[in-house]
């Protein structure tokens, strides 16, 4: 009898050590999954701080255009790409991307064509993208 107890004590270790990779494992993906998660946010929070700051420098670019006199044709494109305004929208979109638990973000690129106006930036391999119509970009 004393082997049959013997057998069942090597089997029952056995199964708690299956037991507890399994669980580590869980552990580790649920972590990931996490992790990816907030990365997600933070990208998403951040490409969204930079279109708020370049669709600023596109409705001044409209304002000073429909003030100025005589009344002259806007010239987004210029107001958008500025070193200045990508500057801007680059230490925006960093700042809410680290409150957001994500990572600095390097740079910001804007475009300004028949599409309207594009923002992207990559955080950790990922291409973040927002934008918004701007017709005054398709008459270039």
């Amino acid at each position: 009898m004393s082997d049959d107890r013997g057998q069942a004590l090597v089997i029952a270790a056995l199964v708690l050590g299956i037991a507890a990779v399994v669980i580590a494992g869980l552990r580790l993906s649920q972590d990931a999954i996490f992790a990816n998660g907030r990365a997600s946010r933070a990208g998403e929070a951040a490409v969204e701080a930079a279109a708020a700051v370049v669709a600023d420098a596109y409705v001044r670019a409209l304002r000073d255009a429909a003030f100025a006199s005589p009344v002259r044709s806007p010239d987004v494109a210029h107001a958008v790409t500025d070193a200045a305004v990508r500057e801007d929208a680059r230490t925006a979109a960093s700042d809410m991307s680290l409150r957001n638990g994500g990572a600095p973000v390097d740079d910001v690129a804007i475009s300004c064509d028949a599409r309207g106006v594009d923002v992207v930036l990559v955080l950790r391999g990922v291409a973040y993208r927002a934008g918004f119509k701007a017709d005054e970009c398709s008459r270039l």
